[in-house]
């Protein structure tokens, strides 16, 4: 009998910490920022040259500039939250996750950082106190060209997005 009650009581304890502990993760809309669809301004290999001149480049850089997004957070508003930028894992063409680096310096609100494919790294955490959190990040990427694969004509490109984490 006594072994039972210590089981039945690590349990219900195991249970609601558990429960307590859990967290939500939601996909963050960002419908209503300025530019739904990013385009390089400048792409140029690791010379500084571009990528068109050479035929020995190891790697493409493509700088974006400032890339404003608006995030819907009014759902979230007054939860404690984490704020994660999400680089997908499959990108159509790429070999090996770890030959893009996707680095990005956040304007005023988002913090600075760097991942690569299947990452996704914190930006921001506090509590929600607006119904939109907008902020601007100078966003780059490098891409190991020996690990990218396109069809003829095919461009190469993806969609990163934002997820907000609460414990509810």
């Amino acid at each position: 009998m006594k072994m039972t009650k210590n089981f039945v009581g690590l349990s219900l304890a195991f249970l609601l910490l558990s429960g307590s502990a859990s967290a939500q993760i939601y996909r963050l809309d960002d419908s209503s920022s300025a530019q739904r669809r990013v385009e390089a301004r400048y792409v140029t290999n690791e010379f500084g040259t571009s990528l068109a001149e050479t035929s020995s480049a190891n790697f493409m850089f493509l700088k974006f500039g400032l890339v404003q997004y608006r995030l819907a957070t009014s759902a979230y508003k007054g939860q404690k939250a984490k704020i994660y930028y999400v680089i997908p894992l499959f990108i159509e063409g790429l070999q090996n996750p770890q030959a893009l680096t996707v680095t990005w310096k956040g304007n005023r609100l988002l913090a600075d950082g760097a991942g690569h494919a299947g990452e996704r790294q914190l930006v921001w955490s506090g509590t929600v106190t607006e119904d939109w959190m907008q902020d601007e990040i100078d966003l780059e990427m490098q891409v190991e060209l020996a690990q990218l694969r396109l069809r003829e004509g095919q461009g190469f490109g993806f969609e990163s997005y934002f997820e907000i984490e609460t414990n509810e």
